[in-house]
């Protein structure tokens, strides 16, 4: 089977149905939810980061200062316990952001942050969640349960798919477990109309999230569309020419989003506010066919909580940080190091991240051709 067919195989599945799947088996995950879509993310393609201030109406660069992991480093302690090792880095929020930015700028991603807090808070207070001790313990895969008739039941965690390495038994009361399922069946089943990091379950969490929104001036990603690349006998799916053309029309206002066109994809989607993503294969005549990119869009006007994808960095301190000016007078941070590959940019009108996968064997040179494939100056 081809590289991209597996690619595609394995990328076709909506993060929606991979959560779903696992609410039929709760205690295979033991992770805060936006860690989950991540993990499924990190399983097929790690993220790529690429960014630049637009200044104007051309595509002159903001000079970062070479702001480097500020800008992704997530330092607000949401990632706790079983995660703590590492670093982590957001692929779709500013952490930081530089002193000299735009003043607009820093109070939409201000905004964004508070919005967001104020959401986070509501729901945990109004909405059903998972009591503390019906969670999984690390590394489960699977759980069973055993009904035992005096009110209480005995929760059986695993960790693997079979059933046979049993971590723990605990005895939760009946009433615990209802909610434990209650809660998981909410999820499974989501709600329609929203993207589902925001965690919207019900009509009245959807009244909520749109009025604290609304009292911040941000957008909501609503309806999600996505493509597929067809490659060899399939007969679902999209051709190359298609995506590149519905890219243009949709993150390029008809331009041309790329300079140099991608030699295939493995997925684009899109929301109707404007936040976009584009997983592609660089062209052909680079050192390494294998590499891949994940270009990630987030508008600063949009209601984002920095988890909807992020990445685990074991060491932060093997990262060197420089810059590169693309031709349309981009500017981009980049963070790299021997095996992974970060970039960023605060644009005029949102913030641009990009991870570059398997950059063995490339030099800088040949990283900044994948960088300069893409035109910054079309995106508005």
């Amino acid at each position: 089977m081809r590289r991209e067919t597996i690619s595609r195989a394995l990328n076709g599945m909506d993060e929606k149905y991979i959560n779903e799947a696992a609410a039929f088996w709760p205690g295979a995950i033991q992770e805060a939810p936006e860690r989950i879509v991540h993990m499924k993310k990190k399983r097929i393609i790690t993220f790529a980061l690429a960014a630049v201030l637009v200044l104007g109406l051309g595509a002159v660069a903001y000079a970062a200062d070479l702001f480097g992991l500020r800008a992704l480093l997530i330092t607000d302690g949401y990632l706790t316990d079983a995660e703590s090792d590492g670093s982590y880095l957001s692929f779709t929020q500013p952490q930081d952001v530089p002193e000299e930015i735009d003043p607009a700028i820093r109070e939409k991603i201000a905004n964004s942050a508070k919005a967001w807090a104020e959401w986070d808070a509501w729901r945990l207070e109004n909405s059903i969640q998972e009591p503390e001790n019906c969670k999984s313990p690390e590394n489960t895969r699977t759980s069973t349960v055993e009904d035992n008739g005096d009110g209480t039941v005995t929760m059986i965690f695993y960790s693997d798919g079979n059933a046979e390495t049993e971590i723990e038994r605990r005895v939760v009361s009946s009433s615990d477990y209802e909610q434990f399922t209650a809660y998981w069946e909410l999820r499974a089943k989501g709600f329609e109309g929203y993207d589902y990091s925001y965690h919207v379950y019900t009509q009245e969490m959807a009244d909520k999230l749109e009025s604290i929104a609304a009292s911040y001036g941000l957008k909501l990603r609503h309806q999600r569309t996505q493509m597929f690349q067809r490659y060899g006998d399939q007969t679902d799916g999209s051709s190359r020419e298609e995506i590149t053309a519905r890219i243009n029309e949709v993150c390029a206002g008809g331009g041309r989003f790329f300079r140099v066109e991608p030699s295939g994809y493995d997925k684009f989607y899109y929301y109707d506010e404007g936040t976009f993503a584009v997983s592609f294969f660089t062209t052909e005549n680079l050192t390494n066919a294998g590499t891949s990119c994940y270009f990630y869009n987030s508008p600063y006007d949009t209601l984002s909580s920095g988890y909807e994808f992020f990445e685990q960095v074991q060491d932060i301190n093997s990262f060197r940080t420089r810059n590169h000016t693309t031709p349309d007078g981009t500017e981009i941070t980049i963070l790299q190091n021997d095996t992974d590959l970060y970039a960023y940019v605060y644009l005029e009108s949102s913030f641009v991240t990009l991870h570059i996968v398997q950059i063995e064997g490339l030099g800088d040179a040949e990283i900044d051709a994948i960088l300069d494939m893409v035109d910054y100056s079309t995106i508005r």
